[in-house]
């Protein structure tokens, strides 16, 4: 099986929003406590943004933040011969290395200077390939070196090589863009919401009445058995993930085309 080894300069408590910044955006004007004046904890809240960021990674196949990978990659003869371009799982802003191998025999290495990537000058569009351009003049140390069967004359007759390529790039984003930080918030909010809205008047508590010699007062919350009391502000949320996620997932990840 292919496989990939994510290297981050950076700890996992350091992700794209704080707490604070979460809390300023989304919770203005909503006090986070208990009825007994408890607040929520920002742990509490880390972890839900920390979700909220793995799990739009996943649905739109990117890493956020700036990181090194280093990915096992099968070398396909028909795609070498005709476009000469290695497909990558993940957007590359630059690439690193390029070696082959044979099971663990290195076969080939190339020069950083023939790795190219395209990308627009926004800071935000990248593409998932690596091209080989041959430079001029390059020696030594800085030319393709050979110590096999080189892919371009296959392998036995075969146009297929499992995991042949192994290719250390870096992908993610310098600064976070705007649609992704607002998909990762809105998502966490929602969570955070579920847990605050059943906590207006206390857990499992729609309303509530006080009456004192013939005074009486009565809450009423949102909150029932299918609804939170912040039912409104999560369906509007969930609405507009709705609308944005097909958006972003057509920007982000763009259409595979593959053939059998």
């Amino acid at each position: 099986m292919p496989s990939i080894t994510l290297r981050a300069p950076y700890k996992r408590n350091q992700g794209v929003m704080s707490p604070s910044e979460m809390i300023e955006t989304y919770f203005f004007g909503i006090s986070l406590c208990d009825p007994n004046g408890d607040k929520m904890s920002s742990d509490v809240i880390q972890l839900y943004l920390d979700s909220a960021t793995d799990e739009i990674e996943n649905y739109l196949d990117i890493r956020i933040k700036k990181q090194i990978i280093e990915e096992d990659l099968g070398f396909w003869m028909d795609d070498w011969k005709n476009w000469g371009y290695i497909r990558t799982s993940y957007p590359v802003v630059k690439p690193h290395l390029i070696e082959g191998f044979i099971n663990d025999v290195r076969q080939v290495t190339y020069p950083q200077s023939w790795l190219s990537a395209r990308k627009t000058n926004d800071g935000r569009t990248y593409f998932r390939t690596v091209n080989l351009v041959p430079t001029n003049g390059t020696t030594g140390t800085n030319s393709q070196i050979y110590s096999g069967v080189t892919p371009h004359l296959g392998f036995y007759g075969n146009k297929h090589i499992p995991n042949y390529w192994q290719i250390t790039y870096c992908t993610g984003f310098d600064k976070v863009p705007g649609d992704l930080l607002n998909a990762i918030g809105k998502l966490a909010a929602i969570n955070v919401f579920h847990i605050m809205g059943d906590l207006i008047l206390g857990a499992g508590i729609a309303s509530q009445s006080i009456g004192i010699d013939g005074l009486s007062q009565s809450i009423a919350t949102t909150s029932s058995a299918t609804n939170a009391g912040y039912g409104a502000r999560v369906s509007g949320y969930i609405a507009d993930l709705k609308l944005s996620m097909p958006k972003l997932r057509a920007f982000y990840k763009g259409m595979n085309l593959t053939s059998a």
